[in-house]
């Protein structure tokens, strides 16, 4: 982990811990679950938007490679991109009780590229496909309760699931590669939210995680403000930032993914 990387999350980290302070003399925010203690409630995002640009290294069929890829650079080329996804899903949710709360976030992305050959002596097609998995679930527990906000400490299982496959039909037979690796993370930290102002308010997440059980580190942070549209509905746009580095073999994951995140939530 770089220094960077390191400054990065501890200033996340303290970030969510004083966003509860900051509105303590709000009034209760509407959809702030802290009033509504006594019932089942529900927050859901069934589809949100994340731009993820990538940048690290992947080691895969025992060759290394250096991967830089920015939103800007996906935003730029987003008709490229589109055409090359089989597969996309990237949903989230929490369901609470009380103080206790349980949630998931899931990123899916499944994604190839086809390539005729056409030479003198060889004519047929490779193809190459990479899927990525990434599955968060954890418990939370309400540690701070003010009026119009709230933090939660956060503990929880993140399950890696990647895979690169290499496909190639030839005139002079075919050849399938497959590498790739799953492995699970534990994670630890903390989530908050702070009204601002009526309809409007902050939220952000802090996580650590693999402590060398999966991964040797991994991270994983969030900020972002939220516009209540009615309801039970709102409105979101953050940043995210998500790392990993995990090694098996000649396997090799050491990636930062990060970009804009757009989305909607159900409250109920």
């Amino acid at each position: 982990m770089s220094r960077a990387d390191r400054l990065l999350v501890a200033v996340a980290v303290l970030m969510i811990g004083i966003l509860p302070l900051r509105a303590a003399d709000l009034s209760v925010d509407a959809n702030d679950a802290t009033a509504n203690e006594s019932r089942l409630t529900f927050s859901i995002a069934p589809f949100y938007g994340w731009v993820p640009g990538m940048k690290g290294t992947v080691g895969v069929f025992t060759t290394r490679a250096s991967v830089d890829v920015t939103p800007v650079d996906i935003l730029r080329n987003i008709g490229d991109f589109v055409e090359l996804l089989d597969g996309l899903y990237i949903g989230a949710g929490e369901v609470r009780y009380g103080n206790f709360g349980f949630l998931y976030d899931v990123f899916y992305l499944d994604a190839s590229v086809n390539q005729d050959i056409d030479r003198r002596l060889i004519k047929g097609a490779v193809g190459v496909g990479f899927r990525q998995s990434t599955t968060t679930l954890a418990g939370t527990y309400r540690v701070l309760k003010r009026p119009g906000s709230h933090l939660d400490a956060v503990a929880g299982v993140r399950i890696w699931d990647i895979d690169t496959d290499v496909q190639v039909n030839t005139n002079l037979g075919s050849l399938r590669l497959s590498d790739g690796d799953r492995w699970i993370d534990p994670m630890l930290g903390a989530k908050g939210r702070t009204a601002l102002a009526p309809g409007w308010s902050l939220s952000g997440w802090a996580l650590l995680g693999g402590f060398g059980v999966g991964s040797d580190f991994a991270w994983d942070l969030y900020g972002g403000i939220d516009y209540e549209v009615r309801k039970g509905f709102e409105l979101s746009l953050g940043f995210r930032a998500l790392s990993a580095d995990y090694q098996n073999g000649d396997f090799v994951w050491d990636v930062k993914q990060y970009g804009p995140v757009v989305g909607a939530r159900f409250n109920f």
